[in-house]
Order: C-alpha cells, then sequence, then structure tokens
C-alpha cells in the first residue's frame, strides 16, 4: 500500500504538469477554432481544383521541414538542454543552443533551397498532378518553402522556453499563424487577378509564419528572465558538448520512414488519380479530426515532455514510469469518449464547418465519412504522441522510427494501396489511417514497455492497468455510442438537412451521449471518472 505521503507527492508531481496542460488546451483551442474557421473560408472561396493543390503543397512543405528539422527538434532537443541545465551547467546548455541552431539552419537552409529548384519534379512525383494542377502545386510551394526557416528557429525558441516550463507560446504561436494566414489570404483573394486569387493563401501562410511562429517566440524568449533569455552566438559547430548526441538521436528520425509523419505525404500519391477535390475532402476529414485532437494530445504531451525529461535526466526512474502510467490512462479515459461522440456528430459538424460556397453537399458528405472513419483511431494518436515523448526523453530516437517504419513500408502502405483502389476510397483511405494509428500505438507502448523493465531503469509501465482502462472505457462507449445512435436516428428522422438543423443535432446528441457515458463510467467504476469528477468538484468550490 503506497503511504499518504508517497500519494501526497504522486498528487503533487501531477499538478503542475496539469496546469501547464490546461493553458495549452485553452490556448490550442483558440488556435484550432481560428484554423477551423481558416479551413472554412478557404473551402468556401477555392475550387476543387484549387484546394486539392494547396493541400498538396502546404503537406509537401511541411514533410520537407519536419524531416530536416521539425520532427529532429522536438524529439531530441529538449532532452539535451534539459540534462545541462538541470544539472546546474547553462553555459554548457546555451554553447548546445548555439551550435544546433547554427549547424540546422545552414542545413535547413541548403535544403529549401534545393527543393525551390526541384519543386517541380518532387511535385509531380510526389501528387502525380499534371497541368494547371501541377503547376498550381509547384507555385504554392515556391512561396510557402520560406515559411519552413519561420517554423524552426520559431521552434528552437519554443523548445527553451518549454524547457524551463514556459508554455504559453506553445499555444498562442497557432492562434496568431493562423489569424494572419487567414487575413492575409482573404485579403489578397480580394484584390488579385482571378488566376492568382488562390496563390493569395499561400502568402497568408508565410506572413502568418513569420508572425505568428518566429515573431511571437522571439518577444516571448527576450521578455524571459535575464538568466532564461537564449544567448546565442554563431557556432556551427560539431565538438561543442551534447551536438553528437543530439545528431545521433535525430538521424534516425531524419532516415526513418515515420508513420505519423508519412501519413501526411502518402495521402497525395494515392489521391493523385482520383477525381478532383479527393485530397481536399480527405483533408478536411483529417484537419478537423486533428483540431480535436490536438486539443486533446498535443496539450498533454508538450506539457508532460519536458517533466519526463527531468526526470530522465536526474535517474528518477520510479517517477518517470508512475508519471507516464497515470498520464496515459487519463489520457485514454478522455480521448475514447471524445472520439465516440466526434463519430456520432460527424455529419452535423462538417456540414456546419464547411458546406459553404465551392464546397458543395457532396464533398460534405464525403468529408463527414473520412472525419468519422479518422476518429476512429483517435485514442491510438492520443496514447503514441505521449508514449513517442517518453522515449525521446530516453534520448530513444531509434526504437520509434524503425516501428514507425516497419509498420509504414508493410502495413500501411500496401493498405492505402488496397484503399485508393476500392469502391469507395474516401472511407478505405481514412480507415487505413486509423488502423496504422492503431498498430503505432501498440508497437511504441510494447517497446516502451520492455525498455522500461531493463536492468538500468527496473520499472514497469503497468500494461494490464493501461489496457485495463482502455477495455473499460471501451465498455462506457458502446453505451454511449448505442444511445448516441438513437437519438442520432430519431433527429434524422425529425429534421431537416439545413445549417440551423444540423446546430440542433449537436445540442441534442451530445448531452444525451455524455450522460449516458458518464452512467456507464460510474456504473463500471472506472478510477479515471472519479478522478475527473474530483476536478470538476474542485473547480466549482
Amino acid at each position: 500500500m503506497p503511504s499518504a505521503e508517497s500519494n501526497t507527492r504522486s498528487s503533487s508531481q501531477m499538478t503542475q504538469p496539469l496546469r501547464a496542460a490546461a493553458l495549452l488546451s485553452a490556448t490550442i483551442l483558440l488556435a484550432r477554432v481560428i484554423g477551423l474557421v481558416q479551413l472554412s473560408v478557404t473551402s468556401a472561396l477555392m475550387t476543387e481544383m484549387n484546394t486539392d493543390a494547396y493541400t498538396a503543397a502546404f503537406r509537401l512543405t511541411d514533410f520537407v521541414n519536419y524531416l530536416i528539422a521539425g520532427g529532429a527538434l522536438s524529439a531530441t532537443f529538449i532532452p539535451v538542454f534539459t540534462q545541462f541545465k538541470d544539472n546546474d551547467r547553462k553555459e554548457d546548455a546555451w554553447r548546445f543552443f548555439s551550435a544546433i541552431v547554427s549547424i540546422m539552419s545552414l542545413m535547413l537552409l541548403v535544403v529549401l533551397g534545393l527543393v525551390y529548384y526541384f519543386a517541380e519534379p518532387i511535385a509531380a512525383r510526389v501528387t502525380q498532378y499534371q497541368g494547371d494542377k501541377l503547376r498550381l502545386t509547384v507555385e504554392m510551394t515556391r512561396v510557402m518553402l520560406p515559411a519552413q526557416a519561420c517554423f524552426y528557429v520559431g521552434g528552437i525558441l519554443v523548445g527553451v522556453l518549454n524547457a524551463y516550463k514556459r508554455f504559453g507560446a506553445s499555444g498562442f504561436t497557432g492562434a496568431v499563424y493562423n489569424v494572419v494566414a487567414l487575413v492575409f489570404g482573404v485579403a489578397l483573394w480580394a484584390v488579385l487577378p482571378p488566376n492568382q486569387k488562390a496563390i493569395g493563401f499561400a502568402w497568408g501562410i508565410l506572413l502568418g509564419a513569420f508572425c505568428g511562429n518566429l515573431l511571437l517566440p522571439f518577444v516571448a524568449a527576450w521578455r524571459a528572465p535575464r538568466e532564461e533569455r537564449p544567448q546565442f552566438k554563431f557556432l556551427p559547430s560539431f565538438r561543442v558538448l551534447g551536438v553528437t548526441n543530439f545528431f545521433r538521436n535525430a538521424i534516425p528520425i531524419m532516415l526513418g520512414v515515420s508513420f505519423p509523419v508519412v501519413d501526411q505525404i502518402v495521402m497525395p500519391y494515392f489521391t493523385g488519380h482520383l477525381p478532383n477535390g479527393t485530397l481536399t475532402q480527405l483533408d478536411r476529414g483529417n484537419r478537423v479530426m486533428v483540431a480535436a485532437l490536438a486539443m486533446l494530445s498535443q496539450a498533454a504531451s508538450v506539457a508532460a515532455f519536458p517533466y519526463l525529461a527531468s526526470d530522465s535526466a536526474l535517474q528518477k526512474w520510479d517517477s518517470f514510469a508512475e508519471f507516464l502510467r497515470n498520464g496515459l490512462r487519463r489520457l485514454m479515459f478522455i480521448s475514447l469518449p471524445a472520439s465516440t461522440l466526434l463519430i456520432l456528430l460527424s455529419q452535423p459538424i462538417i456540414w456546419i464547418l464547411l458546406r459553404h460556397g465551392n464546397f458543395t453537399a457532396q464533398a460534405a458528405q464525403n468529408s463527414a465519412i473520412a472525419f468519422g472513419f479518422y476518429c476512429i483511431g483517435m485514442f491510438a494518436w492520443t496514447g503514441q504522441q505521449l508514449l513517442a515523448r517518453a522515449l525521446y526523453a530516453l534520448q530513444d530516437t531509434v526504437t520509434p522510427t524503425i516501428i514507425g517504419s516497419v509498420l509504414t513500408i508493410f502495413f500501411f502502405i500496401p493498405l492505402c494501396y488496397i484503399a485508393s483502389h476500392s469502391s469507395n476510397p474516401i472511407l478505405g483511405l481514412a480507415l487505413a489511417t486509423s488502423l496504422g494509428a492503431c498498430a503505432h500505438f501498440c508497437g511504441v507502448f510494447i517497446a516502451l514497455e520492455k525498455k522500461l523493465a531493463k536492468p538500468q531503469y527496473n520499472v514497469r509501465l503497468g500494461a494490464e492497468r493501461v489496457l485495463g482502462t482502455i477495455l473499460r472505457t471501451g465498455v462506457a462507449c458502446l453505451v454511449m455510442g448505442f444511445v448516441g445512435l438513437v437519438v442520432k436516428n430519431l433527429c434524422d428522422a425529425l429534421l431537416p438537412q439545413s445549417f440551423i438543423a444540423h446546430i440542433v443535432r449537436v445540442l441534442v446528441i451530445t448531452p444525451c451521449a455524455l450522460l449516458s457515458f458518464a452512467w456507464a463510467a460510474r456504473r463500471f467504476r472506472i478510477p479515471e471518472y472519479g478522478w475527473l469528477m474530483s476536478k470538476v468538484r474542485r473547480r466549482r468550490t
């Protein structure tokens, strides 16, 4: 039996990350709401060909940035920087910071220059587009490419802020980015000639990245306490302490075929031969799911990472395992009913957000199907983000990269090929992504459990306790789904397909589904339900 002192320490250990996650959830919610407005506006204004080109260009540039800088940065910078900082080696921490910024900036500039020059053959190979659609994709890609430098430099500044447990800029960067991109894109749409209007939204992405992802973190970093302000000097040297360790962990990510990343580039390829609008409809369903996912898992994972990195740096393995186990069980308890509710509301949500202007009823229906099937894997996306960060905190980037690469090559890509040639490719491709996410979650979970059992750590993640939470919550979600489906069918029988009617559906189905889940969770005595209710009661008092 754990002592009262142990329970108090455990509760205290979770309090700060929970507060950080709450702050991030609020700011990420703001960013995602604005992002959904941007999605609605671009879908309404642009034609299906334009939106396909815009989506492909956005995914291509984002993929390049992740492979060269973004993935390696988030996975490997914070653990090494935190190790120096938490062991009172501040000078080494800032020399490491300077070296990584210098080296990676030079690498990124070279890669962006090459992609800019070879944008046409790259886009043609990745998307299978031809003619005007390919030309527009290439032009948008070249406009958006410089934004990746803003994402990188701003990202490393946010990494420093997060290492010092300062999380405000992490959420507000997305909000500012989306606002500027939307306002500037619409302004250019109003003044540019018809054949150039769509390009305006690409320029909006570039300006939004500069203001939100570079300028805002720069200001936040320089307004920090003096001892936490970045100390930079140009130092492109591999001999600086920590740099070799950084690249040893980063290279597997750069060279690996990670499933969560490749998913973004696989879809343009497998939809290239399908009718105009297919990629857009899949992307819209995916991005609405990702907006909900970000509010659930991004905040928790970003907030948890520095704490996991600190426990790892100080070799507090019992604390590391307990923190991870409790966090994962709570994420599963929240994400499973959230995904069930979103599946029930998939049609009204997509209709409310996107059924405007050039986005037709058929496009909305297809996006709703994609959204619903993407949501099946939302709990797995939630869990794998936290588990992958736990491995990164242990400075192990090889394991998740190998798992992701094997799954991508031998499972996900063949599944996408089959789905793209099925009778309903939108449903099939969305389901393939969810199945890939579930397989990836299971693979990373098993690998982490085995790793922590090794003598150097000698702790247990507690697979049976996590699985117990998933199973009991899943049964409660079946009750929730049954009740929600009955209410949904009743609404469909009584209400027309209109904007107001879909709002009514959301307002009716949501409380019925949530109340039925709460009843089932209490009936099945799920421990996380008691934890959640204690938090709600504490806020009321």
